[in-house]
C-alpha cells in the first residue's frame, strides 16, 4: 500500500510540475544574454578563469564562496553522477549557460553519457530515465517551482540517500542557481572550445 502511495504521489508530482516546468522554459528563453563581461576585468588575470576573475580570490568574500561551492564538486558524498544530474539540470532550468558547459564536461568524466546529458534537458519524464535519476530531475524542478521538495520525490530520493545526503541535493540546487544568477548578470563567457546550453535553452 505504502509503495502505491508513493508510486501515485509520483504521478501527481509529474503532472503537477509539466506546466509549470513548461512555463520556466518560456521565461528562459526570453531572458537577455550578455555578449560581454558586465564589470571590468582585472588586466592580468593569471590564469584565472572568467568566472574567477568576475569575483576574484583577492575579495573575502570571493573567496569564502569559492571554497563553499567547490564543496560540492570536492567533497558531496553523494555520488558524482548523480551531483551532475542535478547540476545540469539546475544550470538549464535558469539558463546557466558557463555551468552548462563546464558540467557538461565533468558529467561526462563522472559517468554521464552526450545521450543522457542532452536528455537532462526533457527533465524527469523523459524516456530512459530510472525512477531515481528521475527523481533527482524531478527535485531540481520542485526546487525551481515551488521552492521545495514533495514527499513523494523526498521518499524516493531517501530509499538510498541518507538523511545528509538529501540536505545535500537542496543545497547543490540552491547554490548552482545562485551561480547562474552571478553569471548571468555579470555575463560571464564560456571559454573558446566549450559549448554551452542547447539552443532551446539559450
Amino acid at each position: 500500500m505504502k509503495r502505491f502511495t508513493v508510486a501515485f504521489g509520483v504521478v501527481l508530482a509529474i503532472v503537477a510540475l509539466a506546466p509549470l516546468v513548461g512555463e520556466a522554459q518560456e521565461r528562459v528563453k526570453a531572458f537577455d544574454r550578455l555578449d560581454g563581461p558586465r564589470i571590468a576585468l582585472p588586466d592580468d588575470p593569471g590564469g584565472a578563469s572568467e568566472m574567477r576573475q568576475l569575483c576574484p580570490d583577492s575579495t573575502e568574500m570571493c573567496q569564502r564562496y569559492w571554497a563553499y561551492t567547490g564543496y560540492f564538486v570536492r567533497n558531496a558524498t553523494i555520488p558524482a553522477r548523480d551531483r551532475e544530474v542535478i547540476i545540469l539540470r539546475t544550470a538549464w532550468l535558469n539558463r546557466g549557460d558557463y555551468i552548462w558547459g563546464r558540467h557538461n564536461i565533468i558529467g561526462q568524466e563522472a559517468g554521464l553519457t552526450e545521450q543522457e546529458i542532452s536528455r537532462v534537458t526533457r527533465g524527469g519524464d523523459a524516456a530512459g530515465w530510472s525512477d531515481f535519476d528521475a527523481a533527482l530531475l524531478r527535485a531540481a524542478d520542485e526546487l525551481y517551482t515551488s521552492r521545495f521538495v514533495s514527499e513523494a520525490t523526498w521518499n524516493t530520493l531517501g530509499e538510498r540517500y541518507t538523511e545528509s545526503q538529501l540536505r545535500e541535493v537542496v543545497l547543490i540546487v540552491g547554490n548552482y542557481t545562485q551561480l547562474s544568477m552571478f553569471q548571468n548578470t555579470l555575463g560571464a563567457q564560456l571559454e573558446p572550445g566549450i559549448e554551452g546550453l542547447p539552443g532551446d535553452g539559450r
